[in-house]
């Protein structure tokens, strides 16, 4: 009889090492996906937040908002490396655009889907801003940028 009650106390205890392995395991998987989801968020907070850097660049200077606005309505949309992309325009993304980042912009009409022909294995994060008129011409468009990791 004292031999049924050690061997019953061994399984519950095999029982309870189990149970705590499983609950160790859980907690070391739950960890590891957290701190993945984490590193994610903070990625594209960083992109997002160069990509409106590079966009209110363009979007606050007044030079740079005449040379979208006087773009003809039949050239729309353009990307970054067309030829009639304004090349001022150009040099000022491509400046500050980050050594880690691939990007591409467009300019296009208000009322029109922008979003630029861009193709990486990678994620892609795009933002746009809207060029409203200046003193001179009232013909909004909108330039977008979308950009992924190198």
């Amino acid at each position: 009889m004292v031999d049924k009650m050690l061997n019953s106390k061994g399984g519950w205890i095999r029982v309870v090492e189990a149970f705590f392995a499983i609950l160790l395991i859980g907690a070391v998987i739950i960890l590891a996906i957290n701190s993945n989801a984490g590193n994610s968020e903070d990625i594209a907070s960083k992109v997002y937040e160069n990509e409106l850097s590079i966009l209110r660049a363009v979007q606050l200077n007044e030079s740079l908002r005449a040379s979208i606005l006087n773009l003809n309505d039949n050239n729309l949309p353009l990307d970054l490396n067309d030829s009639l992309f304004p090349q001022d325009v150009r040099a000022k993304i491509e400046e500050k655009i980050p050594t880690y980042l691939m990007c591409g912009a467009r300019i296009c009409k208000i009322n029109y889907e922008c979003v630029p022909d861009y193709s990486s294995s990678s994620n892609i994060y795009t933002s746009q801003v809207t060029i409203f008129a200046n003193l001179q011409i009232n013909n909004p468009r909108k330039l977008a940028i979308s950009c992924g990791l190198k």
